[in-house]
């Protein structure tokens, strides 16, 4: 079976990757960027390494490749030791290697010697930690690659300021410095708390023009036409006991906070501790439960009711969720090797999904158009890609994402955090397309 030309904005984006040596394609997730880096790359020199979160290597690479490169010659990397020992001394055109194992197979120190003239980095955000094993270890081989290519969807899910590893791969400091010192005192300013900084007058502008010219960014909304995405609220009221705790809980903290500076670590304690009550269970030191409720569960329930044979994808933020969720009948997405294919076929009508580690690059779209959230997340990259699951190309229905908030509480606090981040990564794409409360 032949395959089937590229689309045209896909076209410009191929043309992009073959024009630049060292590029990154921000692309919004259903614009198919890994059809697109496959079609680059194979125009480039061989072998080709693959680095991706597990899931995607193990999942998402090996479904694409037989889609539109079925010829290729690939092997993973991403096995047991003895498998990776085998195929690492196999040819092949690409190798598949998550993240987590790059560092000990190519670091400083790595167990093995580089050989990859063209190295595609998917989910490229995950490198913007310049203090990370990985971030090290693909700076210590840069010298040695040739091409390389970056791709994400949310170049910058916190800050402009998670940039700046991911464009010191492609350009070595050119664009943004050399350092991260320079960079942050060039384009922001320090801020009335420790660690805090907040951008200069023009920093963003400035920014996204020094790096358009090996950046493209594509937004879903400009390219596809998707069927329409809806997000509904359900709020649901915290039990009297709950409430109680909730507001008791809450001062004890803010008040203890207030005894010494607040700083990012503290003011996430609270937030995460808040965030575990209106999940329905708060932990203490040693891992118990000290409290629960099933406000949101109990709303979980009707809501599924209402769908009723309609399937729905739920996303969890905590153990004892999925724990609940299991008594509901549901699937955890890591259950099993055939989950995603036994979802797209309609045979699983609840499955639960980690953002975190099972948001990025899989496609389910095939299984259903309904995704809840049970407790919010802060990141703003894991809500972006998780809601991508299944608005993306191949939908057929109104995507719908029910979001569970407790009333009164820290939920309505981070989706409105959720709301002011995505302002920043909004303004960035389409520029590079031409605590206490």
């Amino acid at each position: 079976m032949s395959v089937p030309p590229p689309y045209p904005y896909q076209a410009r984006a191929i043309a992009h990757g073959l024009k630049h040596a060292r590029c990154g394609l921000f692309l919004e997730p259903g614009l198919g960027k890994t059809r697109i880096s496959i079609e680059v790359v194979k125009q480039l020199p061989k072998p080709i390494i693959v680095l991706a979160p597990k899931r995607v290597i193990d999942h998402t690479w090996p479904s694409e490749l037989a889609k539109w490169w079925p010829e290729c010659r690939w092997l993973s990397l991403a096995d047991g030791p003895d498998s990776r020992l085998i195929n690492y001394g196999l040819d092949a055109d690409m190798y598949l290697l998550n993240f987590e194992m790059f560092a000990k197979m190519f670091g400083k120190d790595g167990e093995h010697k580089w050989r990859y003239p063209t190295v595609i980095i998917d989910e490229s955000h995950n490198v913007k930690n310049r203090d990370t094993f990985l971030f090290k270890a693909l700076r210590y081989n840069a010298g040695k690659i040739r091409h390389l290519l970056e791709l994400t969807g949310t170049p910058a899910p916190k800050s402009l300021e998670d940039l700046w590893a991911q464009v010191f791969l492609l350009d070595r400091g050119q664009r943004l410095g050399r350092t991260i010192t320079a960079f942050r005192q060039r384009w922001f300013a320090p801020g009335a708390e420790r660690y805090q900084r907040h951008m200069r007058p023009a920093a963003q502008d400035q920014i996204q023009s020094r790096i358009s010219d090996i950046c493209m960014s594509m937004t879903a909304a400009e390219y596809l036409d998707l069927p329409e995405f809806m997000t509904q609220d359900i709020v649901v009221d915290l039990p009297p006991k709950a409430r109680i705790f909730y507001d008791k809980l809450k001062e004890d903290l803010v008040a203890k906070i207030g005894e010494e500076q607040i700083t990012a670590m503290t003011a996430a304690t609270l937030a995460g501790k808040l965030l575990q009550v209106t999940s329905g269970n708060v932990y203490n030191e040693n891992h118990q439960s000290v409290h629960s409720n099933t406000a949101k569960l109990d709303a979980l329930r009707d809501l599924q009711e209402s769908l009723g044979d309609l399937s729905l994808l739920v996303s969890y933020q905590y153990q004892h969720e999925l724990e609940a969720l299991r008594k509901l009948g549901a699937v955890e997405l890591r259950d099993a090797p055939d989950t995603v294919r036994r979802w797209n076929k309609g045979q699983i009508k609840m499955m639960a999904i980690y953002p975190s580690s099972g948001g990025v690059g899989l496609n389910l779209q095939d299984g259903g158009h309904h995704l809840v959230w049970t407790t919010p997340t802060y990141n703003l990259g894991h809500y972006i890609q998780t809601n991508a699951r299944l608005h993306r190309t191949g939908q057929t229905r109104p995507v719908v994402v029910h979001r569970l908030v407790a009333a009164q509480t820290i939920d309505r606090h981070v989706y409105s955090a959720l709301a002011r981040k995505a302002s920043v990564q909004e303004a960035l794409m389409d520029a590079l397309e031409v605590f206490v409360w």
